[in-house]
């Protein structure tokens, strides 16, 4: 857990704002969980900083960014399993769309984490940045890693971090499992023991 507040080393007031990698703590998190080649699938303004490639994508074409895609299509984009990091920080709710990013947002949250179960490498993680704390929750291939909380004051809700890693060796064999489990699958807002006791 990560208080708001303080101050930054060149005296600057340390406070979670609409660019989150501008505000320390949750750049820093973010740069030292960075892997081999990384899609930051939402990247705004701030660029990160990381030894290996990373592919900068944003919705704003005026965005100084590498592709201008849709997340929810953006597997369409890549060879599958090309990345071993995805960074996934999207306006959280349609309000914080229209309000700070100029009403542009994924039009579908869950078709774009479908795409990163496409895009990750078997050993490649998934970072996503929301109000609540499912991540890659859906999909059996992937098990929770870490989890933080970067808190906003008394009157905010908390931004909430997930790491998830790709745990299974590939898609044929994500699709085996749920094959295997009589092909149920989880849909967000889908619990993981009501959903297995069915």
């Amino acid at each position: 857990m990560v208080s708001n507040g303080g101050r930054d080393p060149d005296g600057s007031a340390r406070m979670l704002s609409r660019w989150t990698f501008e505000y320390a703590p949750a750049r820093e998190f973010v740069e030292n969980h960075l892997k081999g080649r990384v899609l930051n699938a939402c990247a705004g303004r701030t660029k990160l900083d990381h030894v290996a490639e990373i592919v900068r994508n944003d919705l704003n074409p005026e965005r100084d960014a590498d592709t201008h895609f849709d997340v929810a299509e953006i597997s369409n984009h890549f060879e599958p399993q090309s990345f071993d990091t995805v960074v996934f920080d999207p306006p959280f709710d349609q309000k914080q769309a229209e309000t700070k990013y100029d009403g542009l947002h994924a039009k579908n949250v869950y078709a774009a984490l479908r795409c990163f179960n496409e895009l990750v490498r078997p050993g490649g993680a998934v970072i996503c940045f929301g109000w609540n704390s499912w991540g890659m929750r859906s999909f059996d291939a992937f098990e929770r890693e870490e989890t933080r909380l970067l808190q906003r004051g008394p009157i905010h809700r908390d931004v909430i971090i997930t790491v998830d890693r790709r745990t299974m060796g590939s898609l044929v064999e994500t699709e085996a499992v749920a094959k295997a489990d009589g092909g149920r699958t989880l849909q967000p807002g889908a619990d993981r023991e009501d959903s297995d006791s069915r």
